[in-house]
């Protein structure tokens, strides 16, 4: 079942942060630099598997975000 809530957490994270992201204005950025939600999800993600943290859903809910987040135009760090 790990499998089935990993699978649920991606739908859920993908939904979620495209809400969020259509309907709040939430940014972390800088006169240089621009943290989009897909890279706060990858730095969530690297202590994760340093402590080796297994727990699907949140793995999920963390690709999800990533994912949404890298199929949009405009995603890099550089502010320009």
């Amino acid at each position: 079942m790990d499998f089935g809530l990993f699978s649920l957490g991606i739908v859920l994270g993908f939904s979620i942060v495209r809400w969020l992201t259509e309907n709040i204005k939430f940014h972390i950025r800088t006169k240089s630099i621009w943290l989009h939600h897909w890279i706060i999800a990858f730095l969530v993600m690297i202590p994760l598997l340093y402590f080796q943290i297994d727990e699907p859903l949140v793995w999920g809910g963390l690709t999800g975000a990533a994912l949404e987040g890298l199929g949009r135009k405009n995603w890099s760090i550089r502010r320009l």
